[in-house]
């Protein structure tokens, strides 16, 4: 990586997985326990109060932003695929995205600047990881997709980041002289 070795693994995200894969009698209070008694403009302040700071500390301290788009535009598009596909009520797929549960993932769990990519288009494509790894969770109806989605995502990132230096598929092809075999078309990429 850009910056040197990097975690593969959300340590509170693998936490969760963990505690829920060796303990299945543990079950995670849903977060409306915590706002049941907030109602009128309560049910609007508190979330949008965490969103607004999840967005300024995502964009200004851990840069964040392009992994929040791709996620939230994947989850989007996993509901849409579940609900025309597997006849997924498409209220009911895009409904987490509704709940306190979800904006404190979004903002503080996913996009943990220690354990994700570091350049924009990585940080979309692991986002839309997650959102994609979580779709198919959902249809295969798996409780608490969201944490084992990430840890599945992390998991696979962690493999790769590995195994890439050791295969050959991966390494980089060798430099050629001035140019000398590049296409045309190419070329212009290079400076």
């Amino acid at each position: 990586t850009p910056r040197g070795s990097q975690h593969v693994l959300n340590p509170s995200n693998f936490g969760i997985t963990l505690t829920l894969l060796c303990f299945p009698w543990v079950g995670i209070a849903p977060p409306y326990h915590f706002t049941e008694n907030l109602t009128g403009w309560g049910d609007w302040i508190l979330p949008t109060l965490i969103i607004i700071s999840g967005s300024y500390l995502n964009h200004k301290f851990t840069r964040k932003i392009p992994l929040l788009v791709g996620w939230l535009g994947a989850f989007i598009t996993q509901a849409l695929i579940r609900s025309f596909v597997f006849d997924a009520v498409l209220t009911s797929a895009l409904a987490p995205m509704t709940g306190l549960a979800f904006i404190l993932f979004t903002f503080y769990m996913i996009s943990d600047p220690g354990t994700t990519p570091f350049a924009p288009r990585d940080q979309i494509l692991f986002g839309a990881a997650v959102a994609a790894v979580y779709g198919v969770l959902m249809t295969m109806h798996i409780v608490f997709g969201l944490f084992f989605a990430l840890t599945i995502v992390c998991i696979v990132r962690g493999f790769y980041g590995y195994l890439r230096p050791l295969l050959p598929i991966f390494r980089p092809l060798p430099a050629t002289e001035a140019g000398a075999s590049v296409p045309l078309a190419l070329r212009r990429f290079e400076s």
